[in-house]
């Protein structure tokens, strides 16, 4: 007799627009260095560039929160969720600091590190089972988005 899996529950509304919302700056930002004339790519380049890191740094600092938050967590474990925290942000800034393409580049493998570092915390320890969902999606557009950059 086959399983059946009930599907997931789905992303509380806030969280997803919230997300969704996000992303806008990316999109946006990404398809106007392919209909803009060049001379004002290096000023979208900085925009993208600067929202990036933001959003960089403020999902390494989500690791702190739930360091701060998760109950039973050993404190080992909440020190290295800590120390990790600050970890998204480094790389963000030295992103911003690199020439465009590289900076682009470390940005967006960032991203796709931090996600990875996600998805190990969600084996640990308990979360909603929509977070992991939100942050896989959030993660395939903003890195689509610097990777479209960095190619133009």
């Amino acid at each position: 007799m086959p399983t059946v899996r009930n599907p997931p529950p789905p992303i509380p509304s806030t969280p997803l627009w919230l997300g969704a919302g996000g992303l806008v700056p990316f999109i946006v930002l990404a398809g106007a260095l392919w209909v803009l004339p060049t001379e004002y790519h290096p000023f979208v380049y900085d925009w993208l560039r600067s929202y990036a890191a933001v959003i960089l740094s403020f999902i390494g600092a989500l690791h702190w929160g739930f360091a701060m938050v998760h109950n039973g967590m050993a404190n080992e474990d909440r020190n290295v969720l800590m120390t990790w925290s600050v970890v998204p942000a480094l790389v963000a800034w030295v992103g911003l600091l690199a020439p465009v393409t590289p900076g682009l580049v470390l940005t967006a493998t960032m991203f796709v590190i931090q996600y990875t570092m996600d998805r190990t915390l969600v084996r640990r320890f308990t979360f909603p089972s929509w977070y992991l969902r939100l942050r896989s999606g959030l993660t395939v557009v903003v890195v689509a988005c610097l990777a479209v950059a960095a190619i133009r």
